[in-house]
């Protein structure tokens, strides 16, 4: 079971971030219902089962509050908002800067023109990306049957990454 804290999961300047991309939720015409869960308990859910790599219905809700079921639902409709690939893409321009101000730029070897001599001699940088989307346990094996989830999961995983590297 798990015995950590929402803020370990979603930490404030994540969960700020999250709040300008997530859709208001909808409204019930015929009022009543169960009260709906917090984004941010739903969020901490969803990245807990993407970065444990458990089974939706293994979610402890005891520790997160919605079921894995809500956290599955909530998950579907987030993910046709595109909320996960807007959140992934709320920090382009900032990035964009911090790499262009290092130097840093992007270069594919066009077969036929460019000389392959230079490639390969930041093979370490992919390697290291890959290795940290091994800590993304839901993508070792393809859990998800909908394309979309899957993509979405991956949108979940460069996330964390990012936002990781930029909060050192």
């Amino acid at each position: 079971m798990w015995s950590g804290s929402l803020s370990n999961l979603v930490p404030d300047e994540l969960w700020e971030l999250f709040q300008r991309v997530v859709p208001g939720a909808p409204a019930r015409p015929q009022g009543g219902g169960r009260r709906r869960h917090g984004d941010r308990e739903v969020l901490a859910a969803i990245v807990f089962v993407a970065t444990s790599g458990c089974t939706w219905q293994q979610l402890p809700a005891a520790s997160f509050g919605p079921s894995g079921a809500t956290a599955h639902r909530r998950f579907t409709e987030w993910t046709k908002a595109r909320v996960w690939a807007t959140l992934h893409r709320h920090d382009h321009a900032h990035l964009r800067r911090w790499l262009a101000g290092r130097g840093i730029r992007h270069r594919i070897a066009r077969k036929g023109v460019e000389t392959s001599q230079r490639l390969g001699r930041h093979r370490w940088t992919i390697e290291r990306t890959m290795s940290w989307l091994v800590g993304c346990r839901r993508l070792h094996r393809r859990y998800e049957r909908k394309a979309e989830h899957f993509i979405a999961i991956t949108c979940i995983a460069f996330t964390l990454i990012c936002y990781r590297r930029l909060a050192r």
